[in-house]
Order: C-alpha cells, then sequence, then structure tokens
C-alpha cells in the first residue's frame, strides 16, 4: 500500500531520469555495483518524498476524492511516516554506497522533497514556490544519474535534462492542479488555480506548455542536435496539452476525471521524451 500511496508511474518516470542522466553522461555502461546503487537509492528517494506527501495531504485527498490508500482510509498515516522514515535512511545509506556524488544529490533531492510537501517551506501551497522545488526535483534526478556514471555532463544530456526539468515546473505543476481546486482550497493551498481561478491557471498552463515546447526545440537545435529526438516529442506534447485544456474549457460541466486530461497529456509526453532519447543515446 505505501508503494501504491507513492504514485507507481511517478515513482517509474523518475528512475528512468535517473537512467537517462546515467547514459547520456556515459553511453551505454555495462551495469556496474555504483550505477545499481545509485538506482536503488534514487528509487528509496523518490518513494520517501512521495510518501511523504500523501502524509501530508489527507484533507486535499480526500477532498479530491483520491483513491490512493491514506485517502480511502487503508493505510494509517502513522505506519505511512514510518515507511517514510526508513526509506529515506536507506536512501542515505545506499546513496553513500554509490559515491559521494549520488549521496549529495540524494539528499538535495530528499531535502526538495520535504520542502515540498512539509513545513515550514510547503512549497506545493504556492503556484511559484512548486515550480522552483519541481524544477529541482527534475534536474537533481538527471544529474544523479550523471554522478552515478562518474563521468560529467554533456552538451546534450544538459540541455535534455533542463528541458524536461522545465516541462515538469512550468507544465506539469500546474495542469495537476486543474482537476485538484477543490481540495487545494479546502486544504488552504495559495495556487494559481484557487487564488486567480481556474481559467488564469489554463491560461498559465497554455503559455507554460507553448514555451517549453518552442524554446526546448530551439536550445536543442542550436547547442544539442541530437537532444532533439526527445525534445521534439515534447513540442506534440505541448501542443496535446494546449489542446486539452481548449477542450476542457469549453466544457462547463467537465468533472475532474476530464480536467485531469491535460494532466495525462503531460505524463505521457515526458515518457515518450526520455524513452526515446534514451534509445538515441544508447545506439549512440
Amino acid at each position: 500500500m505505501c508503494w501504491a500511496e507513492a504514485r507507481p508511474s511517478v515513482q517509474l518516470v523518475f528512475l528512468l531520469r535517473f537512467v537517462v542522466g546515467t547514459v547520456s553522461a556515459a553511453g551505454l555502461p555495462q551495469v556496474t555495483g555504483r550505477t545499481v546503487l545509485g538506482l536503488a537509492a534514487w528509487w528509496c528517494a523518490v518513494a520517501c518524498a512521495y510518501l511523504l506527501n500523501g502524509v501530508t495531504d489527507v484533507r486535499e485527498d480526500r477532498a479530491n476524492g483520491s483513491r490512493r490508500p491514506i485517502a480511502r482510509g487503508d493505510l494509517p498515516v502513522r505506519t505511512a511516516a514510518a515507511v517514510t522514515t526508513l526509506l529515506a535512511v536507506t536512501a542515505l545509506v545506499l546513496g553513500g554506497l554509490a559515491g559521494s556524488g549520488v549521496l549529495g544529490w540524494v539528499v538535495g533531492f530528499l531535502l526538495l522533497g520535504w520542502a515540498y510537501s512539509a513545513s515550514p517551506v510547503r512549497a506545493k501551497q504556492s503556484s511559484v514556490l512548486c515550480a522552483v522545488v519541481v524544477f529541482g526535483l527534475g534536474a537533481t534526478s538527471y544529474a544523479a544519474g550523471v554522478a552515478a556514471a562518474g563521468t560529467g555532463w554533456t552538451a546534450t544530456g544538459g540541455v535534455f535534462g533542463c528541458v524536461m526539468a522545465a516541462w515538469m515546473a512550468l507544465v506539469g505543476s500546474v495542469v495537476k492542479d486543474l482537476g485538484d481546486v477543490g481540495g487545494d482550497a479546502a486544504g488552504g493551498r495559495r495556487t494559481v488555480a484557487v487564488v486567480h481561478g481556474v481559467v488564469a491557471a489554463r491560461a498559465l498552463a497554455v503559455a507554460g506548455a507553448v514555451l517549453v515546447g518552442a524554446a526546448g526545440t530551439a536550445a536543442a537545435a542550436l547547442w544539442a542536435p541530437l537532444a532533439l529526438v526527445g525534445v521534439v516529442p515534447v513540442a506534440v506534447g505541448a501542443v496535446w496539452v494546449v489542446a486539452r485544456v481548449v477542450r476542457d474549457a469549453r466544457r462547463e460541466s467537465a468533472d475532474r476525471t476530464q480536467r485531469r486530461d491535460a494532466y495525462r497529456a503531460f505524463m505521457v509526453t515526458q515518457y515518450a521524451a526520455n524513452l526515446l532519447v534514451l534509445a538515441a543515446f544508447a545506439a549512440g
């Protein structure tokens, strides 16, 4: 139940980012002990961060009709909190065994996960703070993979990692709120959707998608042509997200499931982009 609470689809894409970082720095290396330890440490850190989010989001999740284990009452908060602590300790131990570089990024990720969900920062309460922290969660995932490779950043890896972190910060963190306005308001959040309304949040989501799609493609074309393999799908995904947002805006009676269509487009896009660029790195 803790695994389910920590959102398996999100856990998987974070591991994919780590692997992309590793392969971007060192080609397709043979599996080494440090890489395996680093990947295991990263999974523990990600599961810790998202389980902590579930522990701190009970009121909002129940108000939004979430069916995750804590919200529906099947997983006690105290049990989830204990597992969160265990995961954090395990992530630090495995990160240390993987090397100081990986350990540093694990520490950074855990701190960002805490800042997102817990006091005193609670970045999830504000769209601006949320975007900053989410960018960091994405960027550290690619950076940890690079550290596990034991080499340094390449231009292709750097450009792609920045584009995907921006996709998370400027698109994912905004469209996620479109289906959660009621619960976010009940939890006292001050997101754009809560403070300024869904119309303003939709406009921000459209602007973010267009910006990342256009600027990311231009940056890859100028400095890292190989990254276009992953960045062009982001541009296509931006069009998809915009279309979903516009369509939902025309549905006055859209329910929460329909309002999350843009978030699903965001998720599918980042999976496709990471998998495609991983294949390109492996082939190269």
